[in-house]
């Protein structure tokens, strides 16, 4: 029998994925009455996991003193901070993901690099201990990032990162792809630089496709969750896991 826990940890993962839900529509998927929507997403707010919203809810990340135990975003970071340590250069991709990982290292004072404006905001804005290289250049409005050729080669040279951290929305075994040309052009320089490569991404990542593509070091770590494709093999694999709309369906009962 599934219970309360593992519905309200897969409506996060669906908040992670859309940035937020329609309960009446989340009732229909799940096979439950609009009312047990209602009281998860009310405990949920309860326990700073989201925000209801009028029909619905909105995605938040996660925030100091709550259980975020069995949040999938949380799940993802997770494994990747095992590699980094204090006083490492750890280059942060674009994305929610970076958001969420920031705010499960605040107790491991690192050097943070990032070109995402989004996410140098959050770093100025928090009370945090790291240090934060910012390369400079032209913002390119699309995609939030800062553009400079220089930029992309002093983080191969003088700001090499110990670790990189990707989250492409598409990916291969051995191939990453991203939406954004600008997007696409760091994480290719950081992938090619950093001593070490983490990818974290949901595994719809996994049958999707995007446009600019590169080749991946032949060493690097995956991160995603375990319903993974067919016929998807790579050696270095962490696996977090994983609920469906269907899994919850096929349950018996649910604990109300």
């Amino acid at each position: 029998m599934y219970v309360a826990q593992e519905r309200r940890a897969y409506i996060l993962r669906l908040l992670q994925q859309r940035g937020s839900i329609r309960s009446a529509a989340l009732a229909r998927e799940l096979g439950v009455t609009d009312e047990t929507i209602r009281t998860d997403l009310v405990d949920m707010q309860a326990q700073g996991l989201l925000k209801r919203v009028h029909g619905g809810a909105r995605y938040i990340l996660p925030q100091q003193g709550h259980d975020s135990a069995f949040r999938p975003d949380c799940q993802l970071v997770a494994p990747a901070l095992d590699f980094i340590e204090e006083g490492m250069r750890v280059y942060l991709d674009a994305g929610a993901l970076s958001l969420v990982l920031v705010s499960q290292l605040a107790d491991r004072p690192c050097t943070l690099i990032t070109p995402a404006l989004e996410l140098l905001s959050s770093l100025t804005a928090a009370s945090l201990p790291h240090r934060i290289i910012c390369p400079g250049g032209m913002l390119d409005k699309e995609s939030g990032l800062l553009e400079s050729h220089d930029a992309l080669e002093m983080l191969k040279t003088t700001w090499q990162p110990d670790v990189a951290i990707l989250s492409p929305p598409a990916l291969r075994r051995d191939v990453a792809a991203y939406r954004s040309t600008i997007r696409a052009a760091w994480a290719r320089a950081a992938a090619e630089s950093a001593r070490k490569l983490i990818l974290i991404t949901p595994a719809e990542a996994l049958y999707a496709h995007a446009p600019h593509a590169f080749p991946l070091p032949q060493e690097n770590t995956i991160i995603t969750e375990n319903n993974l494709p067919a016929n998807f093999n790579h050696p270095d694999t962490i696996l977090i896991p994983y609920i469906s709309a269907e899994d919850l369906l096929q349950a018996d009962s649910f604990d109300y």
